[in-house]
């Protein structure tokens, strides 16, 4: 039986897979869940109750895993969305045309600006840089210490996330700065 897809996990799916590939030539299936992840950071962040935030994440394998963003991945790769290629997945032609028929709904402007602060990270510090830093977030590293399947807490993370960026004194609507700002923080953790 297939589950519901979400317009926010059909969406958010789709716009990370099409920034990741415009980035890096292709994607992981992985890096869409962990971009969505960092995605609800920069929500919280903006000012938004991590509540409201529609994707819930476990520890799975090294990386955050979301239910919601997987079922849209699997249908995006059964619709012919994501292409296969081996190791790695692009956006199709047809994704791209998807992509760019919702992303200015009005449903989507946010969340668009989440995304896109989260994977400019990846060109303004080295890629693998940014990956290293978003799985070495404490709260991620614990659950994944504990083996611990449940739901992540990021209930208490958040407050502190911006705490941190207020203290450095990076005041800024425009997102990339705190994303930035909290890559670099996590590196020299």
């Amino acid at each position: 039986m297939t589950k519901q897809v979400t317009p926010e996990a059909f969406f958010d799916s789709l716009s990370l897979a099409h920034k990741l590939d415009n980035f890096l030539d292709g994607f992981k299936l992985e890096e869409i869940h962990l971009f969505s992840y960092f995605s609800s950071f920069l929500y919280c962040y903006a000012g938004n109750a991590i509540g409201t935030w529609p994707h819930k994440y476990i520890a799975v394998d090294g990386y955050p895993f979301s239910d919601s963003i997987n079922e849209a991945i699997l249908r995006h790769r059964q619709n012919g969305l994501f292409e296969d290629m081996g190791d790695y997945f692009t956006i199709t032609g047809r994704g791209t045309d998807e992509y760019n028929k919702f992303k200015g709904q009005t449903l989507f402007i946010k969340r668009e600006e989440m995304i896109n602060a989260a994977c400019t990270t990846s060109i303004l510090i080295p890629y693998n840089k940014t990956i290293r830093a978003l799985l070495s977030e404490p709260s991620f590293m614990k659950a994944q210490e504990l083996q611990n399947e449940s739901w992540l807490d990021q209930t208490q993370f958040y407050p502190q996330f911006k705490e941190i960026i207020d203290a450095m004194g990076v005041h800024s609507k425009e997102l990339i700065i705190p994303a930035v700002t909290w890559i670099n923080l996590l590196t020299k953790k």
